[in-house]
């Protein structure tokens, strides 16, 4: 295979060789990125005491550079004692790019992730402030590890097979904080997550493209538990959070439901054994997916001159309200953008026989607490088990008219959710069993898209008294997931950069067991143990020379090194994520 990393040595080319490469297994945007048409660095900055101070600067295109793909090139060099951080990158108002941190060394680690950004092309071709966070804290004795950080643009002319259409506009739907010089994120569910805009009167198409992640006590919102059973131990207060462990990121035009999600669980690299997660990082850590959500059938509503409401909404699962749907915690990180393509050939666009048909979330709840009666008849709980299960199905229709031409447009969507949890020992053993799914299609494509997220994961922590500085306590995790995705993405097609069905299969193994120190951010060498094994195989049908039509990754991490690393450009065969085999005090699910 040609080694198409080895461009991107020119962030590294004066690394020393002691630095610990991290990586997260992905397809690469391109086949090759040698020969742009023309690069450019946008910034270099080192994230020390950071939280509210992101950078801020300025970006222009490139000049007299004529391209279509644009390949951001993230680089990172970081060492010393670290969490992780989560990162977000803004063109103006419009979040274009979520990303988080790994956990450095003392001897440093560095990663390189590469994004294709060619949906943002009508914001690439414009000067507009660019503006990247990432919250960092240095202290000079538990917290050491600085975050530098180097981000440059490469761009190339590719011809696509369809043509290449970018959208007429992007409209952001965020808080509009950047004349601040500040990020332009909501906090939900604390802020209102609204908007007011007007969309030109010959709109054609029209997409809402959504990214959301939970953090503090939403981070893990996947083992999370209903509200009512957070005290189910009294002897580790504090230790179980609450709302359930369902979530549901909503899109709402004018105050009607457009479409939701429900999300991708992501593990970020401090997540419950951070130990797991180098040097291979979990699935999707260096980029969160966002999610699409097809307005076009809303077009007729939408193109009238008038200003509308599009907001953002995040909820869970609540047992003793009558629909099921409740509060979450603080917080959830939300923003979103509506890409828009135009019709020149008429001016307004109008459209009859509207119809939205959206079910409820359906649940079902079964809950049992085992108690312990001792030689007093005092009764104490011994363990807590919950299963809870929800489907959905939403499908919004109208015929849309443009001057003589009238066409059907349609968004559906079929979801499904499962979350199994058992837990003894005060919480301290922990098993979850718990798989997404759904379907989904739109106006701009005839392909129906799948996708299936099964996480399977125990953690068992041992914890000693407050006091302890050699060996407070320790962490055994085992994680078998997997993200299976076949379909489409309709910002690529209706762009141009995608013309068929794509499919992506990704699995990661994980085994880890992580004695924290004093300062709680590092492991104790001599006694953490870890292997873990990650496989990812994609197929597409490739609209550009440089495009990539096959490309599989498979690596194999023995205790901060990699054993096995496998690169190219054909498919593998991606084992199915299994039940995890049972371990000393493991509750049975």
């Amino acid at each position: 295979m040609r080694t198409f990393h080895v461009v991107l040595v020119l962030a590294y080319c004066n690394l020393s060789q002691s630095l610990l490469e991290v990586f997260q297994a992905a397809t690469p945007p391109r086949s090759t990125f040698d020969e742009p048409a023309c690069r450019q660095v946008l910034f270099e900055h080192s994230f020390g005491n950071s939280y509210g101070a992101p950078y801020v600067g300025s970006y222009s295109p490139p000049s007299e550079c004529d391209f279509t793909t644009a390949i951001f090139n993230l680089s990172v060099v970081s060492s010393g004692r670290q969490f992780d951080r989560l990162a977000t990158l803004w063109l103006g108002d419009v979040e274009v790019w979520r990303t988080s941190t790994a956990m450095p060394t003392q001897s440093g680690i560095h990663w390189s992730f590469q994004k294709d950004m060619t949906i943002w092309h009508p914001l690439l071709t414009q000067s507009q402030k660019i503006i990247f966070d990432l919250g960092n804290l240095i202290d000079g004795d538990r917290y050491t590890g600085y975050f530098n950080v180097t981000l440059e643009a490469l761009y190339y002319n590719d011809q696509y097979k369809a043509g290449f259409h970018p959208a007429s506009h992007i409209y952001p739907v965020s808080t509009l904080s950047s004349t601040n010089n500040t990020t332009s994120l909501f906090s939900l569910p604390g802020d209102s997550g609204l908007v007011n805009l007007t969309l030109p009167r010959n709109a054609r198409n029209a997409v809402v493209s959504v990214t959301a992640s939970g953090n503090g006590e939403e981070e893990f919102w996947f083992t999370n538990v209903p509200t009512e059973y957070i005290n189910t131990f009294p002897g580790n207060e504090g230790w179980l959070y609450g709302y359930s462990p369902f979530r549901e990121v909503q899109v709402f035009i004018d105050g009607q439901l457009a479409g939701v999600s429900w999300p991708f669980p992501i593990l970020f690299t401090g997540g419950v054994d951070p130990g797991a997660w180098r040097p291979i990082v979990g699935i999707d850590a260096f980029e969160l997916p966002s999610f699409e959500i097809d307005i076009t059938p809303w077009l007729g509503l939408l193109t009238d001159g008038q200003d509308h409401t599009v907001q953002l909404r995040v909820v869970g699962f609540d047992t003793s309200a009558e629909d099921g749907i409740g509060s979450v915690g603080e917080n959830w990180w939300v923003s979103g953008s509506i890409f828009v393509w135009l019709d020149d050939a008429v001016e307004q666009t109008v459209a009859r026989n509207f119809r939205s048909d959206v079910t409820e979330a359906s649940f079902d709840f079964r809950s049992a607490v085992g108690t312990a009666i001792n030689e007093s008849g005092t009764a104490t709980n011994t363990s807590l088990y919950f299963a809870l299960s929800a489907s959905r199905n939403i499908s919004i229709s109208s015929t849309i008219g443009s001057g003589d031409n009238t066409r059907e447009v349609a968004w559906t969507q079929s979801l499904s959710f499962s979350n199994i949890q058992n837990m003894t020992d005060l919480a301290f053993n922990q098993s979850l069993a718990m798989v997404t799914s759904g379907s989904h299609s739109g106006s701009a494509s005839d392909i129906i898209s799948h996708y299936t997220y099964p996480l399977n994961l125990f953690s068992a922590y041992d914890v000693v008294s407050s006091g302890a500085t050699t060996n407070p306590g320790s962490v055994l995790c085992l994680v078998d997931r997997s993200k299976l995705t076949d379909g489409i993405s309709a910002l690529s097609f209706l762009t141009g950069i995608s013309v068929g069905s794509e499919s992506l299969k990704t699995r990661q193994n994980v085994t880890s067991n992580y004695h924290w120190n004093r300062t709680i951010v590092e492991g104790t060498e001599g006694l953490d143990t870890m292997d873990g094994e990650v496989w990812l195989s994609y197929s597409g049908p490739g609209v550009s020379d440089k495009g990539v039509v096959a490309y599989h990754r498979y690596a194999r991490e023995k205790n901060d090194s990699v054993l096995v690393d496998e690169q190219g450009w054909t498919q593998i065969s991606v084992p199915d994520t299994t039940s995890l085999p049972l371990v000393d005090g493991e509750p049975s699910v």
